[in-house]
């Protein structure tokens, strides 16, 4: 499935394709895929992602409903919001695709985009070179962080790009440290199908 942003002023598109049997397109606004609100996208991504599961508990969906209501009332600007969640009983994790107008040295605004956080991280995360096919050469890190309240560290993909008119920073938030080589392939494979092209 591919969904599209088109920037009016410099005609434009983010094309962002994505697996729908593993991740669920958030809403940026309403009406969003065939639904007027959030109540009626709530119950019936519930039940989609419910009826790919091997196991669905009453606790389990009511957990999944309490975490899409949050999703779905969260909708900021210049940015496109994907959960990682294949089936029920895996921790959701959740993907940002951040875009602005490009601005400065690029080799500067990638690391920065790589090392900005709104979350003092323990240490500056290593930075390496990726290739994507639709966006091509970025940064990828990892960032890990304390969060306040929990004893464990958290672990972030980051990855950023100049594909012009855009500077793209992608974010995928993958639990903790152990999380990182479970999700690395899923998140490069979905950087992979992000492309900026004319608007047709």
């Amino acid at each position: 499935m591919t969904e599209t942003d088109t920037d009016a002023t410099t005609d434009f598109d983010i094309l962002i394709g994505h697996d729908p049997e593993t991740w669920v397109a958030l809403p940026t606004s309403w009406p969003h895929d065939g639904h007027r609100a959030p109540r009626s996208w709530i119950k019936a991504t519930m039940r989609t992602v419910a009826e790919r599961s091997e196991v669905s508990t009453r606790a389990s969906r009511s957990w999944l409903t309490e975490v899409l209501s949050a999703l779905a009332r969260w909708s900021p600007e210049d940015e496109r919001r994907y959960l990682y969640l294949p089936d029920i009983a895996t921790p959701p994790s959740l993907l940002r695709v951040q875009y602005g107008f490009v601005g400065g040295d690029r080799d500067a605004a990638l690391r920065a985009m790589v090392f900005d956080s709104d979350v003092a991280g323990v240490e500056p995360p290593v930075v390496e070179q990726v290739e994507a096919s639709g966006l091509g050469q970025g940064l990828r890190g990892v960032r890990y962080a304390a969060v306040d309240g929990d004893a464990g560290l958290h672990a972030t993909l980051v990855y950023a790009f100049r594909a012009e008119p855009y500077d793209l920073r992608v974010t995928c938030q993958v639990g903790g440290p152990e999380g990182v080589l479970g999700m690395i392939d899923e998140v490069d494979a979905f950087v992979d199908d992000i492309s900026v092209v004319p608007a047709a």
